[in-house]
C-alpha cells in the first residue's frame, strides 16, 4: 500500500482569530464571541481562556463575572468570506483537499519533497507562515502518514510552535500517554468499549492483533487500528463532509410569548432547516424544537421520526407538537430553533423505505417551494394568503380528507 503524506490545518480560536484580524487593536486582549443571538460565548482568544471564561458560557453571566473583556456578535459572513480565503489558498500545495469544517482542512501532500524540495518541517512551516502573512490568520499545522495521525499532530502543535509532525517511524511514541478519547474519530461509547478490553490508551490500540477488531469492532475498529499504525485507509476525497446536524435559531427582534408569533418563527425555521438538508441531499430522522426565555433558560424537545424526510409539510405537525409540550404563555421568550439531526443522505435513506405516495408528494411540493424561491427570491412565498404557511395548511387538509 502505497505510503501518504497527509496535512490538517486548523484555524486558533477561529472566530475570535477572525475578529482580530480584522481590528489589530483587539491583540492581546481577551475577546469572546458571541452566538447569532448573542446568547452565549462560542468561541474565544487565548487571553480570554487563559482567563478560564468556559465555552458556552451565558452572556449574561459571563458579562458580569469577567471584566475587561471585548464580546462581540459573531459575524458569521464574515467568518466564511475568511474561511474561503483561507481553503483556496490551500489549493497551492494539494488538488486533494477535503474541508472538514470552516477552520479545519485536510490536504494529500504526497510527493511534496519532490516537488518543494522541502523538509517536512520546512513545508509545515511554510504552510503555516504563508496563511499568516497573506490572510493574517493564525493557524496550526500538522503533518503524519494518515488523517487521525494528522489531526492529532495539530493538537501537538497548538501546545507547541504552531507545527508538529509525526514521523512514521516514531507513532507508536507519539501515542504515549494519548487518551483513547482524544482521538480524533473515537468517541465515549467507542471509548468505553475499548476500556472494556483494556484499552486505555492510543499506543494499546496498534498493539492488538487484526482478528480482536474484525471480531470486536468490525470494520470501523479495522480502520482505527490501520489509522493509527501509520496505514492510510481514510481516503481524502476534495468533497466537503456532510454535515451532522442542522440547525436554524434566532432571536427575536422584541421579547414575546405570544403563541402565534412564536410559532411563525418556529415555521420559518422548519422551512430553512429543510430547505438546507434538500441542498445536501440529506435527510433526517430525528427533530428537536428549542425555545430560550428572557433569563436565558432553554426548553428542549425532540422526537426520533418513524420515517426519514426532509419535507416541511410532513414535520410541521410533529414540530408544532413538540412545541407545545415545552411553550408555557406566562414565560416571555427571546429566541426560538428547529434542529434536524440523525443525517443521512437521501439516495441511501430511500433504499430502506416502502413506496409511500403521500410522503412521495409531499417531498414533491416541498422541491416545487424550492424552485419558486430559487426563480422569485428567498422568502417570496412567505407573505399573505399564498405564503408557505397557507400552503402547508392547505395541503394537509387535502391530506387528512385523501386516501392515496
Amino acid at each position: 500500500m502505497k505510503e501518504k503524506t497527509i496535512i490538517h490545518v486548523d484555524g486558533n480560536n477561529f472566530f475570535a482569530g477572525c475578529e482580530i484580524m480584522m481590528n489589530p487593536a483587539l491583540k492581546g486582549r481577551a475577546v469572546c464571541v458571541l452566538s447569532n443571538n448573542d446568547g452565549c460565548v462560542v468561541a474565544r482568544s487565548y487571553e480570554a481562556k487563559k482567563m478560564g471564561i468556559p465555552m458556552g458560557i451565558p452572556y449574561f453571566m459571563a458579562k458580569n463575572q469577567f471584566k475587561n473583556v471585548v464580546y462581540l456578535s459573531a459575524d458569521f459572513s464574515l467568518y466564511h468570506e475568511i474561511s474561503s480565503r483561507m481553503m483556496q489558498l490551500l489549493y497551492r500545495y494539494s488538488d486533494k483537499v477535503d474541508i472538514y469544517s470552516i477552520d479545519e482542512a485536510f490536504l494529500d501532500v504526497t510527493g511534496f519533497d519532490k516537488i518543494f524540495g522541502l523538509s517536512e518541517k520546512d513545508f509545515v512551516e511554510k504552510i503555516k507562515r504563508e496563511i499568516e502573512d497573506e490572510i493574517g490568520l493564525s493557524v496550526s499545522v500538522g503533518m503524519a502518514p494518515t488523517k487521525m495521525l494528522a489531526k492529532l499532530a495539530t493538537h501537538k502543535a497548538k501546545q507547541k510552535t504552531g507545527t508538529y509532525v509525526i514521523n512514521k517511524d516514531f507513532i507508536s511514541f507519539e501515542l504515549q500517554n494519548i487518551k483513547t478519547e482524544e482521538i480524533w474519530g473515537i468517541g465515549k461509547n467507542t471509548a468505553r468499549s475499548l476500556r472494556k478490553f483494556g484499552i486505555f490508551y492510543a499506543h494499546e490500540i496498534i498493539l492488538k492483533d487484526d482478528d480482536f477488531y474484525k471480531i470486536n469492532f468490525g470494520k470501523r475498529g479495522m480502520e482505527l487500528k490501520y489509522e493509527l499504525s501509520g496505514i492510510s485507509v481514510i481516503p481524502l476525497t476534495g468533497e466537503v463532509e456532510s454535515p451532522k446536524s442542522i440547525q436554524r435559531t434566532r432571536a427575536f427582534p422584541d421579547f414575546s410569548s405570544d403563541i402565534e408569533y412564536i410559532k411563525t418563527e418556529i415555521m420559518i425555521h422548519l422551512h430553512n432547516v429543510c430547505k438546507k438538508l434538500r441542498e445536501c441531499n440529506l435527510m433526517t430522522a430525528s427533530i428537536a424544537v428549542m425555545l430560550r426565555t428572557k433569563d436565558f433558560r432553554v426548553f428542549y424537545a425532540d422526537e426520533k421520526l418513524e420515517e426519514m424526510t426532509n419535507s416541511e409539510i410532513l414535520l410541521t405537525e410533529k414540530i408544532f407538537k413538540l412545541f407545545e409540550k415545552i411553550y408555557q404563555p406566562n414565560i416571555v421568550y427571546r429566541s426560538s430553533g428547529v434542529l434536524a439531526f440523525s443525517l443521512e443522505d437521501t439516495a441511501k435513506s430511500q433504499l430502506s423505505l416502502f413506496k409511500d405516495e403521500k410522503k412521495a408528494k409531499c417531498e414533491k411540493l416541498s422541491l416545487l417551494i424550492d424552485k419558486l424561491e430559487n426563480k422569485f427570491g428567498k422568502g417570496s412565498l412567505s407573505a399573505g394568503d399564498i405564503g408557505i404557511k397557507a400552503v402547508m395548511k392547505k395541503h394537509q387538509r387535502e391530506m387528512r380528507h385523501r386516501e392515496f
